[in-house]
C-alpha cells in the first residue's frame, strides 16, 4: 500500500549547442531565482530547476559557460538557489536547497571548479539554505525549512571556508523576541547588518551577527512591516529593496525604515543584485522565466512615488516549445472525444483566400514585434506588457491557423487537460510521455488557474458533442469562470459559456482557484479564495449559469475559511475544503453546514500536520490532500486518517519531487499534480492495498 511516483509530463529542454553561444534564441530557463556578478564583471545565474549555473557576459548577449547537472555529486545540484561572490577571493558560494548544503566553487575566466561543500553534515544538518551574506570572513546562511522549538527557523553562521559557527533561533534586543518563520532572502549593509525576508510573517527583520535586534529609527522596531510579501532583501544605492513587498512590485525603504515608494512595472519578481554600472540592477523573474537588466536612480524614488525603471537588457526565450510547459496549475482528466479517421478536409469558406502569402505576413509581423519587444531602455511596464502581447500573438496565429488550414492528422483520444497559464493555453495528451502534450484550446485569459470537467445531466443548446465533458477554467484576476466545449472540427476547446466577475457581491468573485463538480447535481463548486468562501454554481438545461448560493466568511471558526484554495465533492453529499491560511480541512455538508474539521499547523510528511494544505480530491472513499509546504501528498480514509503518504522537496524529475505543487486531480487512484515551478506535472499512483 502506499503512494508511488510514476513519471512527469512537460518537456526539459536545457541542451546547448557549443560554447560559447548567443543567449538570444539558445537559452530556455526554468524558475531562474539566483544572481550575481563575479571579478569578471560577467553575470551568473542559478537556473533553479534546470539544476545548474549559466555564466554570461556583462551585456547579457553570450552565454560563456555552463556547469551543473542533477544530483548530489560535487558537480551536482538539486535547486541551486541563491548565489554569493566572495569580494576577495574567485569564489562563489551556491545555496544547493534541496541537497541541504552550500558549494564553494572557484572560477577563473575559462573554468569552474568544485571546491567543497558544507552544511549537511550531522552536527549542522541544514534543512533548506536558502539566502546567504558574507561579511568580514563570516558567512550567514537563512535555514527556511529548519524546525526549531515551536516551528521557528534559524539562521546559521560559518566562517568563509564552510566551517560552523553558531546558529541564531531568534531576534533579540527588542520588547519581545522576534522569531523566524521561513526566512529567505539575506542582505548586508555597509555596517555589515543583516536583512532578513522574515516570509513567514512577511516582515524584513535587521539584526547583527549575534541575532540582536538593531531598530529602524522611524519606528523603535528591528523589522519593517505591513509588507504583502517578503522573499528577498537587497541594500542597493543606499535603499532597502523588498520584491514583492507590494503587488507587482519592489517597495523601497530608507534604512531608517520610512517607506519611499516603489519600482513599479513587475510581474513576480525575486532576487536583485547591484550591477557595476551606475544606478543598474539584475532582477531575476522566476515566474516569467526570465533575467533582467534594469536601470534606475532610486533617489528619485520619495515621497510614495512609484518609478519604472528601464529595461536595459535580458534573457530568457519563451517556454513554448512542443510539450514544454510555463506555470502548469491544474489537471483535469477523461476528457476522450470520439477518435475520426484521418481527413484532409478543408474549410471551405475560408480557405480559398488564405494563401500562403498571408501565412508569411503573419510571420512578418511576428518578426517585427519581436524586434519591437527587443529594444534597450524600455520602461519595465511596456516591456512587460509587450511581451505579453507578443506570446497572445503567438498563441493566437497557431490558434487562426488551425482554423483556416485544419490539421490532416487524426483526431487523439485526449484523457488528460493541463492548464499551462504562462503560455495562456490548456495542453492535452493521451498517454505519459513527458514530451506528449499539445496546445489544444484557443488563448486563456491571462490568470486562468483551475480546471475541472463537466458532463451535463442533459445536452445543451449549441454543443456540439454531448459525449464529451466540457471544461470548466477558473481565472485567478479576473475572476471570471469559462466553460469550455471541443470543437470537432478546429480539434480545439473554443468558449461555451462565462459567468462570474471581480468582486464580493454573492454573484462575484475574488481570486477563485480549484472548482469541483458534485457528481450528482452537477453543480460547480468554487474556492473563492479571496472572498473567503465556497460559491455554489448551477449550468441549466437552456445553458445558462446561475448562482445557487455561498458559505463561509473570514475567520478559523467551524463555518469560517482563511483563504479556501481548493474543494473536492464526494459522492455522498459531502465537501472536502483545503482551508489553506487555517492549515486544516474543513468537511461540511452541500449547503456549507459544518461537520467536521481535521488538521493543525506544522511540519509532518506522512499525519495530519499541515502547512498551507493547497489541494483536495476525493475518490473511491480516500482524501489526497497536497500539503505545499510540506511537499507532501497525503492519502486519508473516511476516519480522517493518513493511510499513506508521499514527500519529496526537489527537482529531480527521476524522484517525483516538488517544489511548488498546486490543483491535484485524482482519477482511478491516479494523481497528477502540476508543480508551477517545476513546470512539469508529476504523476505518482496510489495502491490501496488492504483497504481497497
Amino acid at each position: 500500500m502506499g503512494v508511488e511516483y510514476k513519471t512527469h509530463l512537460g518537456s526539459v529542454i536545457r541542451d546547448l549547442p557549443v560554447l560559447p553561444v548567443a543567449a538570444a534564441g539558445h537559452l530556455s530557463l526554468n524558475t531562474p531565482v539566483g544572481s550575481c556578478v563575479d571579478h569578471f564583471g560577467r553575470v551568473w545565474l542559478a537556473d533553479t530547476s534546470h539544476n545548474r549555473l549559466l555564466v554570461m557576459d556583462a551585456e547579457l548577449e553570450t552565454i560563456l559557460m555552463v556547469f551543473g547537472s542533477t544530483g548530489s555529486g560535487d558537480r551536482q545540484f538539486n535547486m541551486p538557489f541563491r548565489l554569493l561572490p566572495h569580494p576577495e577571493k574567485r569564489y562563489i558560494y551556491v545555496t544547493d536547497i534541496g541537497n541541504h548544503r552550500v558549494h564553494i566553487l572557484s572560477y577563473d575566466e575559462n573554468t569552474i571548479t568544485p571546491i567543497s561543500t558544507f552544511g549537511d553534515t550531522s552536527n549542522i544538518d541544514l534543512k533548506g539554505p536558502n539566502g546567504i551574506v558574507y561579511y568580514r570572513g563570516q558567512l550567514c546562511v537563512a535555514d527556511e525549512f529548519y524546525e526549531g522549538p515551536d516551528g521557528v527557523s534559524r539562521l546559521a553562521v560559518f566562517r568563509d571556508d564552510g566551517e560552523y559557527l553558531y546558529d541564531i533561533h531568534q531576534i533579540t534586543g527588542y520588547k519581545t523576541p522576534v522569531e523566524l518563520l521561513w526566512p529567505q532572502g539575506l542582505s548586508v549593509d555597509r555596517q555589515g547588518r543583516i536583512y532578513i525576508a522574515n516570509t513567514g510573517f512577511n516582515t524584513v527583520v535587521r539584526c547583527d551577527w549575534q541575532g540582536n535586534g538593531v531598530a529602524f529609527s522611524s519606528t523603535g522596531k528591528p523589522y519593517i512591516d505591513g509588507l504583502e510579501l517578503a522573499r528577498d532583501v537587497a541594500i542597493i544605492q543606499g535603499r532597502v529593496l523588498i520584491p514583492g513587498g507590494k503587488s507587482n512590485a519592489i517597495s523601497v525603504y530608507s534604512q531608517n525604515g520610512v517607506s519611499q515608494g516603489a519600482l513599479a512595472g513587475y510581474f513576480s519578481p525575486i532576487q536583485i543584485t547591484e550591477f557595476p554600472q551606475e544606478n543598474t540592477f539584475l532582477v531575476t523573474e522566476p515566474i516569467l522565466a526570465s533575467l533582467q537588466l534594469h536601470k534606475a536612480n532610486l533617489r528619485r524614488v520619495q515621497h510614495g512615488r512609484d518609478i519604472y525603471p528601464d529595461v536595459l537588457a535580458q534573457v530568457g526565450d519563451e517556454r513554448d516549445s512542443k510539450g514544454q510547459l510555463h506555470f502548469a496549475t491544474s489537471a483535469a482528466g477523461d476528457i476522450t472525444p470520439e477518435r475520426r479517421s484521418a481527413s484532409t478536409a478543408q474549410s471551405p469558406t475560408m480557405m480559398p483566400w488564405f494563401s500562403q502569402e498571408q501565412v508569411g505576413h503573419l510571420k512578418q509581423q511576428q518578426e517585427k514585434f519581436l524586434k519591437l519587444t527587443e529594444i534597450p531602455g524600455m520602461p519595465t511596464w511596456l516591456n512587460m506588457g509587450l511581451n505579453w502581447q507578443m506570446e497572445w500573438m503567438q498563441r493566437w496565429q497557431r490558434s487562426w491557423l488551425s482554423l483556416f488550414m485544419p490539421s490532416s492528422n487524426s483526431v487523439e483520444d485526449e484523457s488528460l487537460w493541463v492548464v499551462d497559464a504562462g503560455n495562456y493555453q490548456l495542453q492535452s495528451t493521451d498517454n505519459l510521455k513527458s514530451n506528449s502534450l499539445r496546445s489544444a484550446s484557443m488563448p486563456l485569459l491571462p490568470g486562468s488557474l483551475g480546471v475541472t470537467s463537466l458532463t451535463p445531466l442533459n445536452p445543451l443548446p449549441g454543443q456540439f458533442d454531448p459525449d464529451i465533458p466540457l471544461l470548466v477554467v477558473s481565472n485567478f484576476l479576473s475572476g471570471i469562470v469559462t466553460i469550455y466545449q471541443y470543437h470537432p472540427f478546429y480539434k480545439e476547446l473554443i468558449p461555451y459559456t462565462v459567468f462570474g466577475s471581480l468582486g464580493h457581491f454573492p454573484w462575484q468573485l475574488n481570486k477563485p482557484q480549484g472548482l469541483a463538480i458534485d457528481p450528482v447535481s452537477r453543480d460547480i463548486f468554487i474556492a473563492d479564495s479571496g472572498n473567503n468562501r465556497i460559491a455554489r454554481w448551477r449550468l441549466n438545461r437552456l445553458g445558462i449559469v446561475g448562482l445557487v448560493d455561498t458559505f463561509g466568511t473570514l475567520g478559523d471558526g467551524d463555518d469560517q475559511f482563511h483563504t479556501p484554495s481548493d474543494i473536492a465533492v464526494s459522492d455522498d453529499g459531502l465537501c472536502y475544503i483545503s482551508d489553506q491560511f487555517n492549515h486544516r480541512i474543513q468537511v461540511t455538508d452541500l449547503q456549507g453546514r459544518p461537520v467536521r474539521r481535521f488538521g493543525q499547523p506544522g511540519y509532518g510528511t506522512d499525519d495530519d500536520h499541515f502547512l498551507l494544505p493547497t489541494s483536495v480530491e476525493f475518490e473511491q472513499g480516500y482524501l489526497f490532500v497536497s500539503d505545499l509546504v510540506n511537499r507532501a501528498v497525503k492519502v486519508f480514509d473516511r476516519n480522517d486518517q493518513c493511510v499513506s503518504a508521499f514527500a519529496a522537496f526537489g527537482a529531480d524529475s527521476s524522484k517525483g519531487q516538488l517544489w511548488m505543487p498546486y490543483l491535484m486531480h485524482v482519477r482511478n487512484r491516479r494523481i497528477y499534480l502540476p508543480d508551477c515551478a517545476l513546470n512539469r506535472v508529476n504523476v505518482y499512483h496510489f495502491d490501496a492495498g488492504d483497504h481497497a
